[in-house]
């Protein structure tokens, strides 16, 4: 039984006592320090994260079963091991040509969504030339394929599109990507035609059943999010490691930097800017494979709320870093599944006014740093 009396009376008062306490230690502690911007920067951190772990807790109390209330938390967040590598891949991409091309991509979710259709045609072509091939082998056929095709066209729209434009000022590529979303609408159906087309799970094998502690309740893990999650940690285990051990990764941060001076240091900028677009492609196709199956059949607007969250986390994370837009792609789903039990009909409204009041507070989002000007 669910009793959510009161739940968000005590989410608003602990707010509020949160709040209460940090302008209190502003206002007598922080002024006192040598850096009381910086005192204050980490006291809203752990305001933010007192508030999260009070509304885990408060869901938790919220079932009124004996271990109802960790068993729906931690089935929550095993059930959202699929949407947090697929919003951890788009993301990633979001953030990496933002950091390379100072924009942001809009067309991020439709070039995904060209790769899915572009895997759903391949393992069809596939099933068919090699009925007896297993289904595993067939879907990352069909991944490579798309991520592929999505890697070539990452590559197109930068060296073709963008660089060839009159003004390609970062409000100028923000127009370009949002004209290139309604180019893609109406190509894929006449490319792809408008037969219902659908992308096999990664796995059909049982699922991962187990308990923990002495609760009867079990939990299950599906077998395509746990080939999920291991092909996501493989890519960004790869990618970081490019990144920081290769004169590529060098490049990109010299870019982000300023790309000026780094073309000016040798850098190739536009090799830089050509492989971020490439890669940023290669990763949504993955991430658009590996959500079709849960999707259902294939359609135009599929990866629409998966971009729209990602731009999400890359600000709530904080445009700056990689690590904080990721640890934002964890939260988002969770909570989502999280806020299901409260209230089923308003969780992603929910979710995201929870992202708006944390921005609010805090608009360099999680891992942004505050810098202090000298006047």
């Amino acid at each position: 039984m669910i009793n959510t009396d009161g739940f968000w009376r005590d989410v608003l008062l602990f707010i509020a006592a949160l709040a209460v306490v940090h302008i209190v230690l502003k206002a007598t502690v922080f002024k006192k320090l040598k850096r009381p911007w910086k005192a204050a920067d980490i006291s809203i951190n752990m305001m933010i994260v007192l508030g999260i772990l009070f509304l885990f807790y408060r869901v938790y109390v919220t079932v009124e079963i004996p271990g109802g209330g960790l068993y729906l938390i931690l089935n929550g967040i095993f059930g959202s091991i699929v949407q947090v590598c697929v919003l951890a891949l788009a993301t990633t991409g979001i953030v990496l040509i933002f950091k390379t091309s100072t924009t942001t991509n809009f067309a991020q979710g439709m070039i995904a969504t060209v790769a899915a259709f572009s895997a759903a045609k391949i393992s069809t072509l596939v099933s068919a030339q090699f009925p007896d091939m297993n289904m595993t082998y067939v879907v990352l056929i069909a991944m490579f394929t798309g991520a592929m095709f999505s890697f070539i066209l990452g590559v197109f729209i930068d060296v073709f599109i963008i660089r060839k434009s009159k003004y390609p000022t970062p409000v100028g590529k923000q127009m370009i990507t949002m004209g290139l979303v309604l180019v893609f609408t109406g190509l894929i159906p006449i490319v792809f035609g408008t037969l219902p087309l659908t992308v096999q799970k990664l796995s059909y094998a049982d699922n991962i059943q187990f308990t923990i502690g002495d609760s009867p309740l079990k939990y299950n893990i599906t077998m395509h999010s746990i080939y999920a999650l291991g092909i996501t940690i493989v890519l960004l285990v790869t990618l970081f490691s490019l990144l920081r051990f290769t004169k590529w990764g060098l490049g990109v941060r010299a870019t982000a930097s300023n790309e000026l001076v780094a073309s000016m240091m040798g850098v190739n900028t536009r090799v830089i800017t050509a492989m971020s677009w490439a890669i940023a492609g290669l990763l949504g196709g993955v991430a658009a494979v590996i959500y079709a199956p849960i999707s259902g059949s294939l359609q135009v607007s599929m990866m629409i709320p998966t971009q729209v969250n990602g731009f999400l986390a890359a600000i709530l994370g904080s445009f700056t870093s990689f690590a904080g837009p990721l640890v934002s792609t964890i939260l988002i789903p969770i909570l989502t599944n999280l806020m299901s039990i409260v209230t089923s009909t308003w969780q992603n409204a929910v979710v995201y006014i929870i992202i708006l009041v944390i921005v609010l507070v805090k608009p360099s989002g999680l891992f942004g740093k505050q810098i202090a000007k000298k006047v």
